[in-house]
């Protein structure tokens, strides 16, 4: 999020074709996905479009109408039922696929390759090198 240094919100601008920001030649406010993406690729880190948006997501750095009712929907159905089924769920009163509501949500697991990891996160390390090997 800090390589992105922006943040995107869909309230705030209104730059798809037609809308109220967008004027043609002109850039958007913010940096376009695959303009980040690009800009990635020239440092070598290698991400796609969905990803990149997951993370910018996560990091509150992206926001639009479609990702906002997918989180309140989520927050609603927390705890009431399993994840999977929640994103089934929404699935079906969005009329989208699982997968897109997954890719609206927020990481909620622990990223990789922290310096700091955890005695399972070692573990897994070592079975992996040990494989490796073999």
């Amino acid at each position: 999020c800090d390589l992105y240094g922006d943040y995107y919100d869909d309230q705030e601008e209104d730059s798809k074709p037609s809308g109220q920001d967008w004027m043609p030649g002109m850039q958007s406010v913010h940096k376009s996905l695959s303009s980040f993406q690009k800009e990635l690729k020239g440092m070598g880190i290698k991400l796609s479009t969905a990803k990149l948006r997951k993370i910018l997501i996560t990091g509150n750095c992206w926001s639009t109408e479609r990702s906002r009712e997918v989180a309140r929907l989520y927050k609603q159905y927390a705890g009431k039922m399993k994840p999977e089924a929640i994103r089934g769920r929404i699935a079906n009163e969005l009329r989208i696929t699982p997968s897109l509501v997954s890719m609206l949500l927020p990481y909620d697991r622990v990223l990789y390759d922290l310096e700091d990891k955890s005695s399972d996160a070692r573990r897994c390390d070592r079975w992996r090198k040990e494989r490796g090997k073999q």
